[in-house]
């Protein structure tokens, strides 16, 4: 029965999430072909205005596209479990835990394929819109990453690019699950669910943010106290590079986190707290 959910909810919802990815491979050429008919200014320190609007009003839309597509889940999430349809869906020979898989596996898939868009897609604007915007050497800079990449990410290439897939995969159980969870909590009111759900997921995002941040401050107070130097022609801290890769174990953990207490949360509320419309 969950694979019967899961192609059902595959039909339900792909086209929203289709559509994003099609607008971000559009925005992206248009990008790039405004970016191959500029010219770099001529003067090192000036800046091509232009080039500089088009990559952060580019960056702007993937945002919001970001935001619709998170949107878009948690309307389908409360539409189709917690209003009428809910109804229905509740009566199916199904249990609370495979409504919750079901459309979580399916809402995980097409953010984590949109986050690595997103990722390459940027990377490209900036490849490309970087030499249009200033008058930079981007082979200089090629091989200045090449050269200090671990000492600024704390790992090789090979080891940050599959550590960043696997991130943005844990991310996108946190961010769907933490959705989930604030909607399901915000229907034990009595009135004004959708407002209660919205100030939820406020809430639990401000929480994790403080915590993150108080859990960063000693990585951080190291960082600032460290005065020795990868190089003096290059000012990396010794110890920017753990730095980096302690931000980003700690990311994961605390997105790892966040998603199994979003899912217990939401899945216990389905089961014992069921408040439909």
């Amino acid at each position: 029965m969950l694979s019967r959910l899961i192609r059902h909810e595959w039909k339900e919802t792909w086209r929203i999430p289709a559509i994003s990815c099609i607008v971000i491979l559009a925005l992206t050429l248009v990008c790039f072909i405004c970016f191959r008919r500029m010219q770099p200014p001529a003067d090192a320190s000036a800046i091509n205005a232009g080039a500089f609007v088009i990559m952060m009003l580019y960056c702007l839309l993937v945002s919001c596209i970001g935001i619709v597509m998170t949107i878009f889940i948690a309307i389908r999430f409360y539409r189709n479990l917690y209003t009428e349809e809910g109804y229905l869906m509740h009566t199916l020979p199904v249990t609370p835990r495979q409504l919750v898989v079901s459309k979580m596996l399916v809402a995980v898939l097409w953010m984590f394929v949109l986050s690595l868009l997103t990722l390459w897609a940027i990377c490209c604007i900036l490849l490309f819109g970087v030499p249009a915007m200033v008058n930079v050497d981007m082979t200089i800079v090629g091989q200045f990453l090449r050269q200090y990449f671990p000492q600024i990410f704390g790992m090789g290439p090979v080891a940050f690019l599959l550590f960043y897939v696997v991130l943005s995969l844990v991310s996108s159980f946190s961010g769907v699950l933490l959705v989930y969870a604030a909607i399901s909590l915000g229907q034990l009111f009595s009135r004004h669910k959708v407002m209660a759900s919205i100030l939820c997921y406020i809430g639990f995002s401000m929480l994790i943010q403080t915590v993150t941040t108080l859990l960063m401050t000693p990585s951080l107070t190291r960082l600032v106290l460290t005065e020795d130097l990868v190089e003096t022609t290059t000012g990396i801290p010794a110890y920017f590079g753990s730095y980096m890769r302690e931000i980003l174990l700690l990311s994961m953990a605390g997105s790892a986190i966040c998603a199994v207490i979003s899912y217990i949360l939401t899945e216990y509320i389905m089961s014992r707290q069921l408040n439909l419309d």
